[in-house]
């Protein structure tokens, strides 16, 4: 049975019926709100499998977590080992502190670290402590880059260059928020100059992950500037954070911020955040800021987390993940050139990023490769260290006929 027959199986259109009577939209997050909907039942390595047995290549990864793949073994023992041990102490346990060293150990800002029970609600933490060191209130961001969906980290620029709030979000609250374009540094430190600003937030690897590049001249000038004005130097590393190297986007670059905001990989798959940054900013959570939070670093959070970091702190599934992916972008891009359509694919690290010439294409692609068997999130690719060389043709010959239909005319 192909995707398309599966999800249009009683039992997909039945379930879609009843999540849409339970779930906004029939959904539980935006990226999942597509039409057809498909259904997981389970996963293993590079595949997953819905409910009624259709089998998929998967690049969503946890939407970007599973640099390991699915129920790597080692998360998997870690985690049934831990849920017999128990699932919340409501105390301090021997877990964290193991999970906090090997952050500290890997990420080279992390001089301490606060678990938080997502990347979203570490930002909101980063910011806040940002703001109580500084005694600032202003906050700025960079377009397009994303940091969750909190309110501080919300507002956008509109065509005309007008900073806008979403819905939701009261206008007065954009006016803490300046957002800047990344053509020109001068404008960020123009935006620093009067000393008003707590923090400076951005994805070092551009914004979306690395969709819209980041010239490493920019944040070099804004690491200047954040210093020379006593501004808080926030990297978003939810994505990036151990995938991209052990020590993440950071480490790359060779551009240490204050405050690195932490998600995804770090916790093997489970829930689970982190700031981690400079002592002195840190311990400002000891003695400033009160900071609860009923899920920090919930023990099976934190075993996942140290089983993976205990995993990845070589590099070695990053480099395993890095050339795959290297191959996977050389064959996509030949099946563009091939079919004599217009677009580009573009990698940062185990990550790729499909772009069409067509828009009508580029919103219908994820859509075609599921009905290829294929799962992307959106137009982004998360690799694995487990992917393998028939995952790789499987993809390819894939994408040759998705990239047909996406282009074809509806």
């Amino acid at each position: 049975m192909t995707v398309t027959e599966a999800v249009h199986t009683r039992a997909h259109i039945d379930l879609a019926e009843r999540a849409r009577q339970v779930l906004p939209g029939g959904a539980t997050h935006a990226s999942r709100s597509y039409d057809p909907r498909i259904y997981v039942a389970r996963s293993s390595g590079s595949r997953k499998w819905l409910i009624d047995g259709t089998e998929l290549i998967d690049y969503t990864m946890g939407h970007g977590a599973l640099l390991l793949g699915h129920a790597h073994p080692a998360i998997v023992t870690a985690v049934q080992e831990q849920v017999a041990r128990g699932t919340h102490y409501g105390a301090a346990h021997p877990l964290e502190v193991e999970w906090a060293e090997l952050i500290t150990a890997l990420v080279p800002s992390a001089d301490k670290v606060r678990f938080t029970a997502s990347g979203t609600e570490a930002v909101m933490l980063a910011l806040r402590v940002a703001r109580a060191a500084t005694g600032r209130d202003r906050i700025l961001k960079l377009q397009e880059h994303f940091h969750g969906w909190s309110d501080a980290v919300s507002p956008f620029l509109d065509r005309d260059g007008r900073t806008r709030t979403p819905a939701g979000v009261p206008a007065a609250l954009g006016l803490l928020t300046t957002v800047v374009r990344t053509d020109d540094p001068a404008d960020l430190e123009a935006a620093l100059a009067g000393g008003d600003v707590a923090a400076v937030i951005m994805e070092a690897s551009g914004a979306h992950y690395g969709q819209l590049p980041l010239d490493p001249s920019f944040i070099a000038a804004a690491r200047a500037a954040s210093t020379a004005t006593g501004t808080v130097l926030i990297f978003d590393e939810v994505v990036t954070g151990f995938r991209v190297a052990p020590g993440g986007m950071q480490s790359v670059l060779g551009i240490t911020p204050d405050i690195s905001v932490l998600g995804k990989v770090m916790a093997g798959g489970l829930p689970s955040g982190a700031v981690a940054g400079r002592g002195a900013l840190l311990e400002l959570l000891a003695t400033t800021i009160a900071h609860p939070g009923t899920f920090n670093a919930n023990p099976l959070s934190a075993v996942a987390g140290i089983a993976t970091l205990r995993l990845v702190a070589d590099g070695a599934p990053q480099r395993t993940a890095d050339a795959y992916a290297t191959s996977l972008a050389a064959e996509w891009t030949g099946a563009l050139a091939a079919a004599g359509i217009p677009g580009t694919i573009r990698r940062l690290s185990s990550i790729l990023h499909i772009f069409l010439g067509e828009p009508s294409a580029q919103a219908r692609i994820a859509n075609a490769m599921r009905a290829e068997g294929v799962d992307i999130l959106n137009t982004s690719a998360f690799c694995s260290s487990v992917h393998t060389i028939a995952d790789l043709e499987q993809s390819v010959a894939a994408f040759a006929r998705a990239i047909v239909v996406a282009s074809s005319p509806t």
